[in-house]
This record gives C-alpha cells, structure tokens and sequence, in this order.
C-alpha cells in the first residue's frame, strides 16, 4: 500500500482524529463509546473514522453480537525531518523497507550511500527491537486487564489500573490520558482504594504491588 505522507499529516493535524487513534491505541471501541469518551457527536466522530479507514489507520470488524468495532489496522510509520539544509516527510508501514538504488555513482557518492544503507539498516534493527517491546507491552497490558477484573466494575477502572501499571500518576495526568473528566476518575480511584486495589501517597496514586503478585 503507499502512504500519501503529506495526507497523513493533513488527517492528523485535526485533534479529534488524532484523540480518537490515542483511544483506539488502549484497545478497540465502537464509536458511541468513543463519541461519549471523547464528548464529540456520533455523526462526527463517524465522519473521523471514516477518514481514518479511508488511510488505512484504523480498520472495523464486528463481534458476535453484531456490533461494529474499530481498532488499529497496523503499525504506520511517518517520519518528518526538518533541517537548517533540508525537509522531508515520509510514510511506510512497519514491515515496508526502504531502498536505495545504485546507480552510476561515484566512489565518494558509493560510500556515502553505503554508510546511509548501514544506518537504514541500524534504524530497522532498532525498529525491529521497538516491535518486540511494543508486542510484549501488549503482552502485559493483557496479564494486567485479567487481573484488575477481580478489582474492577467497570471498563474505566480496568484501564485505570492499567495505566498505573506504567508508574505512578496523579489524578490529572491520568484523566488527560484517558481522555475523561478529573472528577470522574478521582471518584473511580477512591472506589479502588477502598478495596485495596490502589493507594494515595502525597498526590500521586500507584497500585498495591499484591494485587499483581497474586496472579503471576
């Protein structure tokens, strides 16, 4: 598939769309959820999607009872790079290479190309390396999501849990993240204090290192 870069950069220059692709990273919504998530109306946030699966950002799919989900299609990459001398965006997918053809160059233009062939091939190393890390986050956040369901009534506390599994957080940080009002996630990690799942100290919250231990 090729990627238009600079359309990319177009569709995710709008801050819905790109609120609705940080939602969708956590786990797959339908879009109802994410029009009350996210406090924008049903018809835009379907306009948004829309223009998402049209780039190949996000795909849907329906679950038993018929309800169509969205989630991420793949892995995208863009890149831009801005310089005193010079400025360029590109777009590939995770699994895409880049090439670089050989043609007729001269010596000091071969080892220039082979030195940035020997980088290219170090940044796919270290791309390869942020592709094992990012699966066995994945890995984690699944162990994680099985195991606040004991502690849990509802998905917002789940996804609470989670994200303090990634280190402590006050109350803001963590309403900003999960895209939902301050008042309402104070109310949900009093709840989960209250059956030992989390505790306060000072002003950031962090989970009960037992609640994990117990199911490892």
């Amino acid at each position: 598939m090729i990627l238009d870069p600079v359309e990319l950069l177009d569709i995710l220059g709008n801050e819905n769309r790109r609120r609705i692709l940080q939602l969708l990273s956590f786990h797959p919504f339908y879009f109802n959820e994410m029009a009350k998530r996210l406090d924008v109306g049903p018809k835009a946030v379907i306009d948004h999607l829309v223009m998402l699966e049209r780039a190949g950002l996000v795909e849907c799919y329906q679950d038993q009872g018929r309800r169509k989900y969205f989630r991420i299609a793949r892995k995208t990459v863009l890149e831009v790079a801005v310089s005193p001398h010079s400025y360029g965006v590109r777009a590939y997918l995770s699994e895409d290479s880049p090439r670089v053809e050989d043609e007729g160059l001269d010596q000091d233009m071969v080892i220039l190309k082979e030195e940035l062939a020997c980088l290219e091939q170090k940044r796919l190393e270290l791309r390869g390396l942020l592709d094992q890390i990012e699966s066995r986050e994945m890995e984690i956040k699944k162990i994680a999501c099985r195991t606040a369901k004991s502690y849990t009534q509802n998905q917002l506390e789940e996804e609470i849990l989670t994200a303090l599994l990634a280190g402590d957080s006050d109350s803001v940080r963590l309403a900003n993240r999960l895209e939902v009002p301050e008042i309402v996630v104070r109310d949900r990690l009093k709840r989960l204090e209250e059956c030992g799942a989390v505790h306060l100290e000072g002003q950031e919250w962090s989970i009960r290192p037992m609640i994990w231990s117990k199911n490892r």
